[in-house]
């Protein structure tokens, strides 16, 4: 509200006695405006009449257009050489120095900010209770309502510009204070877990050195941002690391049943067992690979001489669970997503991964062995009659690259060109049925795909490409699963299948 007017136009108090200066005089003169400093194009300060650099500007701008003209032949009008003149001379006396001087000004600002300053007083939890005094003490008062009883308590008033105490957050008088609480505490947890998969070093060593599908699945992994993106992927990758034990357990253990070792009829038994699960109803499952997983982890424990190959899978390990236990906890997990119980909000996603993750982690470790046999897909094959060996092309499969890098090796036996093989000892071991390189016609490309069943009689076999899901047919496989050893009760069965 504006104050009462006197007579002559002056302003006069309440009380009817004219304002007085800070000086004692009735008229005060106005205040100066304030120095706003790189206010004007970012180079000046304002006013600019109290700028040194913008009279220096104009300065040098006049003296150049006021300079007298020069009897050299120029190809130029004149006033379009005097027009480029001051241009150039109002940008190197002028506008340069007022740039030099900004990033001095920001110099020193940042400086001061991070120099240590004077202390600051404690926060305290309690609020004040008083009045606070207007900072314009100048304007009387304005009148007060009448006082409210003695019995009720006077109501706080917060301090100016402070944002109000929550009540939760207010300390009892003489209590002590709590500290701060640190800034990292109240960060949404999908960030802190996005920042520390993609600084995990398991996870960065597995996308060096795994096979290619595991290496692939673990970058979408790192790549992924929000918590349920990251869920998504964590149990894609689990599952992709089970695949890649299994096939890669089954070829070595097909290799070594195919011997004269003791343990050979064991290994072989474990082979038809799997043949039986890709010939079964439906399409291979996270559970059927951990299931057969479990078989040859037990085989692993009670005869260990038939497992030579692949140690990761004995259960005697004696630093911490086995590898199958943690793939064990993240299918239980797979399951309990896929009955409908998926994480609903980014907070839970977050929690059910950094619940998981760890099992996921110690999976890649306790799966190192899929780092000493490498996945090979052959390209070229040609026999050399005066060694007897084999010169062989293949793309090393390993890593999350999808080119593979071209090697050359010199085998004592055949190998078969665009199939898989694992270099066990530096000899090939052949993965197919259980592995191979399709054309998918939804891709248009040549992807990596697994075998995930078949029908017990005839027809082609079910493939299922790791990096988009997409399902091919291969006739050939079809008839490769079903050419696995058949031991035991598989055997009965397959006779049965085929009256």
């Amino acid at each position: 509200m504006k104050p009462p007017l006197a007579r002559d136009g002056t302003p006069r108090s309440s009380h009817g006695r004219t304002e007085r200066g800070p000086h004692g005089s009735d008229t005060a003169p106005p205040a100066p405006r304030a120095k706003r400093r790189n206010a004007v194009m970012v180079l000046y300060d304002s006013p600019l009449y109290g700028d040194w650099a913008a009279w220096m500007t104009c300065i040098w701008g006049l003296v150049m257009a006021w300079a007298p003209e020069t009897d050299e032949p120029s190809a130029l009008p004149g006033w379009l050489d005097t027009l480029l003149g001051v241009v150039v001379i109002v940008a190197l006396f002028g506008l340069l120095p007022s740039w030099l001087r900004l990033q001095l000004r920001r110099w020193r600002w940042r400086r001061r900010q991070l120099a240590p300053g004077p202390a600051a007083p404690a926060p305290t939890g309690t609020v004040h209770s008083g009045p606070v005094p207007s900072p314009q003490s100048a304007v009387p008062p304005p009148r007060m309502p009448p006082a409210r009883p003695a019995s009720a308590p006077p109501c706080p008033v917060p301090p100016p510009f402070t944002t109000p105490v929550p009540d939760e957050h207010r300390t009892a008088p003489g209590a002590r204070h709590a500290p701060p609480a640190d800034r990292t505490a109240g960060a949404p947890a999908h960030q802190d877990a996005e920042t520390s998969l993609s600084s995990s070093a398991v996870l960065a060593k597995a996308r060096d050195a795994m096979p290619h599908p595991v290496a692939r699945a673990v970058r979408t992994l790192q790549r992924a941002h929000s918590g349920k993106e990251q869920y998504e992927a964590i149990l894609d990758a689990a599952e992709t690391l089970a695949i890649c034990v299994s096939v890669t357990s089954a070829a070595l253990l097909r290799k070594y049943g195919d011997g004269a070792a003791p343990g050979n009829e064991k290994a072989l038994h474990l082979v038809s067992m799997l043949r039986g699960a890709l010939l079964g109803r439906g399409s291979a499952t996270f559970g059927t690979w951990t299931n057969w997983l479990q078989e040859v982890s037990r085989l692993a424990g009670s005869h260990p001489g038939a497992m030579p190959a692949v140690p990761a899978l004995r259960p005697d390990d004696a630093h911490g669970a086995p590898l199958i236990e943690h793939l064990n906890a993240l299918r239980v997990e797979r399951n309990r997503a896929a009955h409908g119980d998926r994480p609903q909000s980014a907070g839970e996603s977050a929690l059910r991964v950094r619940e998981i993750r760890p099992h996921f982690e110690q999976a890649l470790v306790k799966a190192g062995f899929l780092t000493r046999t490498p996945w090979l897909l052959t390209a070229t094959s040609s026999y050399r009659p005066a060694t007897r060996t084999f010169d062989v092309v293949a793309r090393d499969a390993m890593g999350d690259h999808p080119d593979f890098e071209r090697r050359k090796f010199i085998w004592a036996e055949p190998v078969a060109t665009n199939v898989f093989y694992v270099l066990d000892a530096g000899a090939p071991v052949i993965l197919s049925p259980f592995v191979a390189s399709q054309f998918c016609t939804q891709c248009g490309q040549d992807e990596v795909c697994y075998a995930a069943g078949a029908d017990r009689t005839e027809g082609p076999a079910d493939l299922k490409s790791f990096a988009r899901g997409h399902t091919l047919h291969s006739p050939d496989l079809g008839d490769e699963i079903r050419a696995l050893p058949v031991r035991g009760g598989e055997a009965d069965e397959a006779r049965r299948g085929g009256r």
